[in-house]
């Protein structure tokens, strides 16, 4: 029989043997683990946290045994992921960080490359951080937000101007344009209005005019040979007068309106004998009394021929008789 002192010490050394073995499986790391270790540099790890499994395509291969920052004191991030797979990852492959639920949790994503060159242990992979989905939806909304912000900006600048234009009297006036602008709608109703009773009260003459309207037309082109002729015929003229030395036709006519214009000017003036004749009256006078004279001559030949004619058979000198 055992003694209470080695069962003690036996349940000591059992609870120490599994509390090792428990803490290596947090830790994916046990004396009998025949991995490799291998590493990874990044700028930030978005929230990676120590123990989170190391997949390719899905399956997992490893864990992560530590991250911590490069000893070169740049602030990157070195992650340490301990491999226990025996699957072939060529040294060109790529460590991505990558989210693995809608929740932002991070894992490692190894993207196979094409080498033939395996890793080794100790040897440092390629990095990379795959655009999260907050990352994402950041990208696509950040465009619509800078619009909506510019254009609050462009109403608030509208608002501004809208209220110190309604300031003062602008109000009033603004209020006066708007009741014209009523009353003219008003008007145009009216007008509309008088417009269709117009049209209802002579529809018969309106139609009349829309045949006699349709009976032009067919008139005009009926007799379109006719009208294409006279155009061409307007046409000719047009180029025979443009053709025809028409300004020497007007410089010539201009010279005689100027000519005539002075010829007048100098009757006007009392010059020559045109120009007595108009302005003088005694040739008038004396054209009156010899027209006087000439009627007296003519009453007193017809009257009394035989002043004139001498026709005496027996020599008798004829007496004088007074004019009448």
């Amino acid at each position: 029989m055992f003694s209470r002192e080695l069962k003690t010490g036996l349940v000591v050394l059992l609870a120490g043997l599994i509390l090792y073995f428990g803490i290596s499986y947090l830790k994916n790391s046990t004396l009998l683990d025949k991995g490799i270790t291998i590493y990874s540099v990044y700028e930030r790890v978005d929230g990676l946290i120590g123990s989170q499994p190391v997949n390719i395509n899905g399956l997992s291969v490893g864990r992560i045994e530590s991250i911590d920052f490069h000893p070169d004191q740049s602030g990157r991030v070195v992650v340490s992921m301990r491999i226990d797979s025996d699957y072939p990852i060529p040294v060109n492959s790529l460590a991505l960080i990558k989210s693995s639920d809608l929740l932002g949790a991070k894992e490692i994503s190894l993207q196979i490359g094409s080498g033939k060159v395996l890793i080794e242990d100790g040897d440092t992979l390629r990095s990379a951080i795959e655009e999260s989905l907050g990352d994402a939806i950041n990208k696509e909304v950040l465009p619509v937000k800078i619009k909506a912000e510019q254009l609050i900006a462009s109403l608030d600048t509208v608002v501004q101007a809208l209220t110190g234009f309604l300031q003062g009297g602008v109000e009033k006036d603004f209020r006066s344009s708007f009741s014209n602008v009523n009353q003219s709608l008003i008007n145009l109703n009216e007008i509309t209005t008088e417009l269709s009773t117009y049209m209802n009260e002579n529809r018969e003459s309106l139609g009349r005019a829309t045949q006699n309207f349709e009976r032009l037309s067919k008139t005009l082109a009926d007799n379109k040979d006719e009208l294409d002729r006279v155009f061409t015929n307007f046409a000719n003229i047009s180029d025979s007068l443009g053709k025809a030395n028409v300004g020497q036709t007007m410089i010539a006519l201009e010279r005689t309106a100027n000519n005539l214009d002075l010829v007048t000017g100098r009757i006007a003036a009392g010059e020559g004998s045109l120009g007595k004749l108009s302005t003088q009256d005694s040739l008038y006078t004396q054209i009156q009394d010899t027209m006087t004279s000439l009627d007296r001559l003519l009453l007193d030949l017809r009257y009394h021929p035989e002043r004139y004619v001498r026709l005496s058979v027996f020599g008798r000198k004829p007496s004088r008789i007074d004019e009448e």
